[in-house]
C-alpha cells in the first residue's frame, strides 16, 4: 500500500494541475462555448482529470471526446494528455490492463511532440502498474525511462516520485539497502521542494525498513518525524497510520504502556477521519498490549472490535490475525469454548485467504496476458514490419502462460492436500486433548486416592487406619480406575464390526450394577439409532447413562430401574427411571456428576433434565439433535 499513496497523488496532481482553480460547472460552461479547436481539447482533458474520482463515467466520456477532436484537428499534445487521463480513469476502476494500454498510447503521442514532462509521468504511471502486477523487472525499466525524461524536463517532483517508486520495488523484494538508498534520494528532493506531506510518507517508509532490519531506535525516530512533518503539511489522513506504526513497534519491543498511548492517538485520528480500517489497526495494537499485560478482558474487548471492523471491510488477513489473538486471550482467561471458536474461525479465514491469494495470482496472470496481447495489437497497427516477430513472441507468452497456469494448478492441488493434512492434524490434536481431559477427570482422582492410601499404609503413624481397610479401599479404587480406563479406550476406538457396540456395553454395565444391588433392570434401546452416532455423541450418551445408573444404585435405594433410548423426529431421547426414594431439588447439593450430565448434553446442543419426587423415584432425561 505504501507505493499506492504516491501513485495516486501523482496522477491526480497531473490531471488537476490546470483545473484546480476551476469548478466542474465552470469548465463545462467554457466547454459549451468553445470552438472545435485546441482550447476545447484542453478543456476535455482538464474535465477528465477533475472528474476521474467523483464521476468516472463522465471523465471517460470527456477524455474520449478530447482524443477524437485532437486527432481530427492534428493536436498531438492534447491527444497525449487526454490518453493519459483516460488511462488514469481505468486505473481508478482497477482495470490495470486497460490502464497500461492507454498509457502506452499516451507515450506514443507524447513522443510525437517530444514532451519530456508528460513522458516522465506516463512511464512512471506504467511502472507503478507493472509493480501492481509484480512484474518488477519491467517496472524498474520504466522507472529508468521516466528518470531520463525527468532529467530532460528538470523536474524535481518527477525525480522524487520516481526514486520513491524504485525504493518501493526494492522494498517489495526485501532489498532494504537499495530501497533505503532511493528513499533517501526522494527524501532530499521533497525537502528541497518543501513537499512535507510526501516527505512524511518517505520518513514512514524508512521507519518500516529500520523496523524490519532491527534498528528500532532509528525506526521510532523516523515515525515521530513523519508525524511532525505531516502536522506541518496539514496531512491528517496519514497520522493514524504513523501512530499505529509506533504502537506496533512498542509492542514488538515489549514497551506496552507506550504502545497503548500511541494506539490511543492512532484511534483518535482514525475516528476523526472516519477511517474504519485504521480504527481496526489501532484496536489490534491495543489488544496485543493488553494481552501481554494480562489484562484479558480489555484485550478481548479491543480484539472483538478489530475482528468485526476488519471483517466488515473484507480484510481477511487482518481479521484472521485478530481471531488468533482472541483465541489466545480467551484461553488465557480460562474461556476455552470461545478460544476454540476463534481458533477455528482464524484457521477458516486463513484458508479463505490462501484461496483468495491463489485467485489473485490467476487474475494477475490473466491480466498480464491481456496487457501483453493489447500491447502486441498496438504494435501491429504501428509497426507492420515486425508482425512475424510479434506473433512468435505472442506464442511464447501463451506457452509461458500455460506453463504458469499449470504450475499454479499444481500449487492449488498442493494447498488443498496440505489443507486436508492440517485438518487431520487438528482432529488428532483435539482427540489428544479430549483423552488428556478424560484421563485427568476420570482417572486422576482415583490414582491420587491410591497414592494417598499407599502413603498412609507405609507411614506407620499412630492413629492411621488399619492396613486391611486401606488395602480394601486401594482394591476398590484400583477396580474403578481399571473400569474408567476401559471406558476411555473403548470410547476412542473406531466402530469396527468386531468392537463391542454401545448398546452391548450399556447393557453389560446395567446388568453388573443391578446384580450387585439387587435392582431389577429394564432395557429398551433402538440400536439402529446408536449406530449413527459420532464418537463425541457415543461418549456423551454413555457417560450420562453411567452417571445416572450409578446415582440410582448408590443413593436411591431403588428396586427397579428402566433405561430407554429412541429417536423422535430429529431428536434422540434417553431416559433412566428408578423407583427409589427420590429427593428434593433444593435440598440436594449439586456436585460434579450432575453438572457433567448437563454439560455433556450442552456440548451436543441438547439438554439433560432431572425430575424427582419423594417418594416416587427419579427420572433423568437426555435429549439432543441427530
Amino acid at each position: 500500500m505504501i507505493f499506492r499513496v504516491a501513485f495516486v497523488l501523482l496522477f491526480v496532481a497531473f490531471g488537476q494541475m490546470r483545473a484546480q482553480s476551476l469548478s466542474v460547472d465552470s469548465l463545462e460552461s467554457e466547454l459549451r462555448k468553445a470552438r472545435h479547436d485546441t482550447t476545447k481539447v484542453n478543456l476535455y482533458r482538464m474535465l477528465a482529470g477533475t472528474l476521474l474520482n467523483s464521476d468516472p463515467a463522465r471523465a471517460l466520456e470527456h477524455a474520449k471526446a478530447g482524443i477524437a477532436l485532437g486527432r481530427k484537428i492534428g493536436y498531438d499534445k492534447g491527444v497525449a494528455g487526454c490518453y493519459l487521463n483516460l488511462a488514469v480513469v481505468f486505473n481508478a476502476a482497477s482495470r490495470i490492463d486497460s490502464f497500461i494500454t492507454y498509457t502506452d498510447s499516451a507515450i506514443v503521442w507524447a513522443e510525437k511532440v517530444n514532451e519530456p514532462n508528460r513522458l516522465a509521468l506516463a512511464y512512471l504511471n506504467r511502472a507503478d502498474a507493472y509493480l501492481q502486477l509484480r512484474n518488477l523487472k519491467q517496472s524498474l525499466m520504466d522507472c529508468e525511462k521516466a528518470l531520463d525524461y525527468a532529467e530532460l524536463a528538470n523536474n524535481n517532483d518527477r525525480r522524487a516520485r520516481i526514486y520513491q517508486t524504485i525504493g518501493t520495488v526494492y522494498y517489495s523484494q526485501d532489498k532494504y539497502t537499495e530501497s533505503e538508498e532511493y528513499y533517501e534520494r526522494a527524501s532530499k528532493l521533497y525537502q528541497e521542494d518543501a513537499n512535507y506531506r510526501m516527505y512524511a510518507i518517505i520518513l514512514n517508509n524508512l521507519g518500516n525498513i529500520y523496523k524490519r532490519t532491527g534498528l528500532h531506535d532509528s525506526a521510532l525516530t523516523n515515525y515521530h518525524q513523519a508525524i511532525e512533518f505531516a502536522n506541518k503539511a496539514g496531512d491528517i489522513v496519514n497520522l493514524s497510520m504513523y501512530y499505529s506504526n509506533i504502537s506496533s513497534l512498542y509492542n514488538y519491543t515489549q514497551n506496552y504502556e507506550k504502545a497503548e498511548a500511541s494506539a490511543k492517538l492512532a484511534l483518535q485520528h482514525a475516528i476523526d477521519g472516519e477511517n474504519e480500517v485504521q480504527q481496526a489497526d489501532a484496536y489490534y495494537n491495543f489488544a496485543i498490549s493488553f494481552l501481554n499485560r494480562r489484562h484479558y478482558k480489555e484485550a478481548i474487548d479491543a480484539g472483538i472490535k478489530a475482528f468485526t471492523m476488519n471483517g466488515s471491510n473484507g480484510l481477511l488477513e487482518e481479521q484472521s490475525d485478530a481471531a488468533i489473538l482472541l483465541a489466545d486471550a480467551y484461553a488465557a482467561n480460562g474461556n476455552y469454548k470461545d478460544a476454540s471458536y476463534f481458533y477455528k474461525t482464524g484457521s477458516a479465514l486463513n484458508d479463505s485467504l490462501l484461496k483468495k491469494k491463489y485467485d489473485e495470482e490467476i487474475a494477475f496472470l490473466q491480466t498480464s496476458l491481456r496487457v501483453e496481447e493489447k500491447n502486441n495489437e498496438i504494435a501491429l497497427l504501428t509497426k507492420d514490419k515486425m508482425i512475424q516477430e510479434q506473433n512468435l513472441s505472442r506464442h511464447r507468452i501463451l506457452i509461458a502462460g500455460s506453463l504458469l497456469m499449470a504450475l499454479l494448478a499444481i500449487a492449488a492441488i498442493f494447498l488443498l492436500i496440505n489443507r486436508q493434512r492440517l485438518k487431520q492434524r487438528m482432529k488428532e490434536l483435539q482427540l489428544r486433548n479430549e483423552i488428556a481431559s478424560d484421563l485427568h477427570d476420570e482417572v486422576g482422582s482415583s490414582l491420587s486416592s491410591i497414592h494417598m492410601l499407599s502413603g498412609m499404609a507405609s507411614s506407620g503413624k499412630k492413629g492411621a487406619p488399619d492396613h486391611k481397610d486401606i488395602l480394601k479401599k486401594v482394591n476398590t479404587y484400583s477396580k474403578e480406575t481399571m473400569d474408567k480406563m476401559s471406558d476411555i479406550v473403548w470410547m476412542i476406538q473406531h466402530m469396527n464390526p468386531e468392537d463391542q457396540s454401545l448398546s452391548e456395553r450399556m447393557k453389560y454395565f446395567l446388568t453388573a450394577i443391578c446384580e450387585s444391588t439387587n435392582m431389577e433392570p429394564s432395557y429398551s434401546v433402538d440400536e439402529s439409532v446408536l449406530h449413527q452416532l459420532t464418537m463425541t455423541q457415543r461418549k456423551a450418551v454413555y457417560l450420562v447413562f453411567k452417571e445416572a445408573v450409578n446415582n440410582a444404585a448408590k443413593y436411591a435405594s431403588a428396586t427397579k430401574i428402566t433405561v430407554s433410548l429412541n429417536q423422535t423426529g430429529k431428536q434422540l431421547q434417553m431416559k433412566i427411571v428408578d423407583n427409589g426414594t427420590g429427593f428434593e431439588d433444593a435440598s440436594v447439593k449439586k456436585g460434579n456428576g450432575l453438572k457433567n450430565m448437563q454439560n455433556r448434553a450442552l456440548e451436543l446442543k441438547g439438554n439433560t433434565t432431572i425430575a424427582s419426587t419423594i417418594p416416587g423415584g427419579t427420572t433423568v432425561t437426555m435429549t439432543f439433535p441427530v
